[in-house]
């Protein structure tokens, strides 16, 4: 990236070479008429499992082009998969701009005039020895396949404030049908309703940290019709009420 020539040059590198340095992730670069939108996904890892890494992975990508051009600058958009509601306004004094959470995906959207900045760090004979080598690596790393059980969870997460967490809404987002979708969970020792279960169980455990959060708040946000049904489920994983832990969490929180 550090050898293009200009910002949108060295986005177009991360993208296609990303995946030398973490084969996880996905980046698509989506042009709009004002500027462009670098959209972030990651492949076999459910959400929940990787919330700082999808925070940092933005951070680090908006430091190097403040790096690389010598100039603070700011993107035009940054959005979150997941859900926040605390430390959001550093992450906003961080980055410049409003920060969304709780977003259809992962972005970061930078003007034209972003794009078009120089890099003081430019090296065309560098990019030039470089490219072969990074070509021979990315190849190498094409191949990679997440897990069946790890692309439901990021569905299921997307869909359930919305109470559509079903297997046929997920098959038909994961583009299979819902016969293969059922197939592969079984291949890999489960199946849809268990897979619900264990993602609201370990989002319930994050939401719970979550000071700001409402007990009605976090049952929404798993997708429980009222606070009832996320009391029943809550106790049948863990043997206690979701209030009960939450006191037993602040009480083990460093003072």
């Amino acid at each position: 990236m550090s050898a293009a020539e200009n910002v949108s040059e060295a986005l177009t590198l991360l993208m296609h070479y990303c995946r030398i340095v973490n084969e996880s992730v996905r980046l698509k670069l989506a042009p709009q008429p004002d500027g462009m939108l670098v959209d972030s996904s990651f492949s076999g890892i459910a959400r929940p499992r990787i919330r700082q890494n999808a925070e940092f992975q933005l951070a680090v990508v908006v430091q190097a082009i403040r790096e690389f051009t010598g100039l603070n600058v700011c993107p035009t958009r940054v959005a979150c998969a997941h859900g926040r509601t605390t430390d959001v306004k550093e992450f906003e004094r961080f980055f410049g701009c409003p920060v969304e959470f709780a977003a259809s995906s992962d972005q970061i959207g930078f003007s034209n005039e972003t794009l078009a900045l120089p890099l003081i760090t430019e090296d065309p004979h560098l990019l030039e020895t470089l490219r072969p080598f990074c070509e021979v690596a990315a190849r190498a790393r094409n191949t990679t396949h997440g897990t069946m059980r790890a692309a439901v969870e990021n569905e299921i997460q997307r869909l359930l404030p919305h109470g559509r967490a079903r297997a046929e809404i997920v098959a038909k987002a994961l583009a299979v049908s819902s016969r293969t979708l059922t197939r592969r969970l079984a291949e890999e020792g489960t199946n849809f309703a268990e897979v619900v279960d264990g993602l609201r169980r370990s989002l319930a455990a994050q939401y719970l940290h979550e000071s700001s959060f409402t007990l009605a708040q976090i049952g929404w946000l798993l997708g429980y019709e009222g606070p009832t049904s996320f009391h029943h489920a809550f106790k049948r994983w863990t043997g206690r009420s979701p209030s009960l832990a939450r006191s037993e969490t602040r009480l083990l929180a460093p003072g």
